[in-house]
């Protein structure tokens, strides 16, 4: 096919550009591998790509898309170089507990400073110049609908676009270049090259500069000037902030609104499982709409995907699964979706997503086609709304032909959830990467999140409490500004939220997840890594449990009678070990099921079916199946009867 990207306004440049990276996508990375460290080779592939989807408006028709691709490649691996000898010399400020390079105390000034001068450059734009960038860049909307709303033609659009964005840029550089911290922080930095990747500078001004409150919109657009490149030719470098996924966790790369999928996500070899507990699952997503807390990972601990949707298996025992979902309308369609890795003829792990519809008996292998691994999320009027959304580790998607493909709704990833009110007047799902995000499905719009009480968080987690909207309460979960980025949680009420409470030894975003007594009771409950901790205050404050083995949480769920589950895995030198427990006391004492089987050796996922049935994702390197009780845990099989 012709290698170039299309100007036409009739011709479908998503489904372009899909072709161009599944064509241009592996010799990328063999390039950045001779280039760079392997380890670091697809996600810098990765990067490229989403350079040239942000500069898609100034690419030449009539270039060639394989020498301008690899030119952003080259680049980034050229800057990803000096960015790594430039941590060696950063001394304690290189980086953080969990191994990411942290801002120091001038780049934090730094990014605060591009916040400001973003601010300052689109007040300075003329009304129209702003509701254009509004409505393109921050809204999302398409040049036909912009065209309609105005009353002019789309080329009318396309060229008002150009113009705001040229005067933007021009704007950003004379305000940021007579700014006196440019002096400044070029004498101390001895004027380092900035790093223009847009996604890793949205996240560091975001931190540094609190987004949130009734400044949302005006947040917004001022991230989308840094992220269009408007930056000054001379201010310094900016810092490389914490990946988009939750410390610990391989990823973080920002798929930009209607991109192409990506069928590969980022891989840096064997990864830990689930470090720092950012990738537990808060439920699993158990259809009482209490907390559908997505899974902030990549294929769990098989680590990246290949990029061929649809290899490693048919069966549930080619997989190892990390989260389960239920039905909303589970008694009468017994309906239940398995999310998680195969490793069938797959060199490190394939998307795999599966559907039962008789609550677990049977299983069928949906095509997934865009599908990355994640929490499945059904809206509650499902299956007459038969979409499926799912939080992947680089963006919220849906599926609207029974998982056939899935197209990405938001720019970033993480901690997902849907509110229990999606299907009646409250479409919103929120999506943790900084600075917070909700995606509202009546516009097709993604604003900030509206009451961010961790605004220097590295990634935040979410659970809505199960009467929402009549009890209005959303506990989130973040990190302090502090360098160690210890873990905290907060309850919201509307934007009013509770002084955040600390969650003692532990760094990095927390998973949450509120019991469906909440709003009776206030019975909450936060964990990470090896340690859970529980409220009975409404999440105003936490008190740590003592878990039933030493082992990292893999997955926390609630039945409907009370009955708390943990899933825990701990890897060993010679062999690994965990096991699933319940505790009918709110976690204050535990008991082991399924003691003497395949469970022994780690569970990672686990769902208390409204049918009694307990499915659970035991772990095995060669992929862990399914295992399904109906006793309560005394007796497991294969597949549940």
């Amino acid at each position: 096919m012709d290698q170039r990207i299309p100007r036409d306004p009739a011709d479908d440049r998503n489904e372009v550009f899909a072709e161009l990276y599944v064509a241009h996508y592996r010799p990328l990375v063999a390039l950045c591998r001779r280039l760079t460290a392997a380890r670091d080779a697809e996600e810098l592939a990765q990067e490229a790509f989403l350079r040239a989807w942000s500069s898609w408006d100034r690419y030449a028709p009539s270039r060639p898309f394989w020498p301008w691709v690899s030119t952003i490649a080259r680049r980034l691996c050229i800057d990803h170089g000096r960015r790594r000898q430039t941590a060696q010399l950063r001394g304690p400020y290189a980086v953080n507990g969990q191994g990411s390079m942290v801002p120091t105390p001038e780049e934090l000034l730094e990014t605060s400073e591009e916040y400001r001068w973003a601010r300052e450059a689109l007040a300075q734009l003329r009304p129209d110049q702003r509701r254009v960038i509004r409505l393109r860049d921050v809204e999302g909307w398409s040049y036909d609908r912009i065209a309609t709303h105005e009353g002019v033609s789309v080329e009318s659009v396309r060229g008002s676009l150009r113009r705001a964005r040229s005067r933007l840029r021009v704007v950003y550089a004379q305000v940021s270049s007579t700014s006196p911290v440019v002096v400044l922080l070029g004498f101390l930095r001895s004027g380092r090259r900035r790093i223009s990747d847009w996604a890793h500078r949205i996240q560091s001004n975001a931190a540094s500069a609190g987004v949130l409150g009734g400044r949302a919109a005006d947040a917004v657009a001022a991230l989308v000037v840094l992220a269009m490149g408007a930056a000054p030719a001379v201010a310094p470098a900016a810092s490389v902030p914490p990946a988009l996924a939750a410390p610990g966790r391989v990823g973080g790369a920002v798929t930009p609104t209607s991109a192409p999928d990506a069928n590969t996500t980022t891989s840096t070899g064997p990864p830990a499982m689930h470090s720092g507990g950012s990738a537990a699952g808060a439920g699993g997503g158990t259809g009482g709409g209490s907390v559908v807390g997505g899974r902030n990972d990549g294929g769990g601990p098989l680590g990246g995907i290949n990029n061929v949707p649809g290899r490693g298996g048919s069966t549930p025992e080619s997989s190892t699964f990390m989260s389960f979902t239920a039905s909303p309308n589970y008694q009468q369609d017994h309906e239940v979706y398995a999310s998680g890795a195969s490793l069938q003829s797959c060199a490190v792990g394939c998307p795999a997503l599966f559907h039962s519809t008789d609550g677990g008996a049977h299983w069928k292998r949906l095509p997934g086609i865009g599908f990355e691994g994640g929490t499945v999320m059904l809206p509650p009027a499902y299956p007459a709304d038969k979409r499926i959304f799912v939080g992947g580790p680089h963006a919220l998607k849906v599926s609207s032909d029974n998982g056939a493909t899935f197209t990405p709704l938001t720019p970033a990833g993480g901690f997902t959830a849907m509110s229990p009110a999606f299907s009646s007047g409250d479409g919103r799902i929120l999506v943790g990467a900084i600075p917070g995000w909700i995606y509202h499905d009546d516009t097709k719009a993604v604003t900030p999140f509206d009451a961010v009480p961790e605004s220097t968080s590295t990634a935040l987690s979410f659970a809505y409490a199960p009467s929402y909207p009549s009890d209005h309460r959303i506990v989130v979960g973040g990190t302090d500004a502090s360098p160690d980025q210890n873990a905290e949680v907060s309850a919201c009420d509307a934007s009013d939220c509770t002084a955040p409470a600390p969650l003692p030894g532990v760094t990095g975003t927390p998973a949450v997840m509120t019991s469906k007594s909440y709003s009776a009771t206030g019975l909450a409950f936060a964990w990470s890594s090896d340690k859970a901790f529980r409220s009975v205050d409404g999440a105003r404050t936490f008190s740590p449990l003592h878990l039933p083995a030493p082992a990292t949480i893999e997955d926390v769920t609630e039945d409907g009678h009370g009955a708390l589950y943990v899933a825990l895995t701990e890897f060993g030198a010679k062999a690994s070990t965990g096991g699933l427990f319940v505790s009918h006391d709110s976690g204050t004492t535990w008991s082991r099921l399924g003691g003497g089987t395949v469970l022994d050796a780690g569970v990672l996922s686990v769902i208390a079916l409204p049918s009694g049935n307990l499915l659970v994702g035991p772990y095995k390197s060669t992929a862990g199946g399914l295992q399904c009780s109906s006793d309560g845990g005394r007796s497991w099989a294969p597949r549940c009867q």
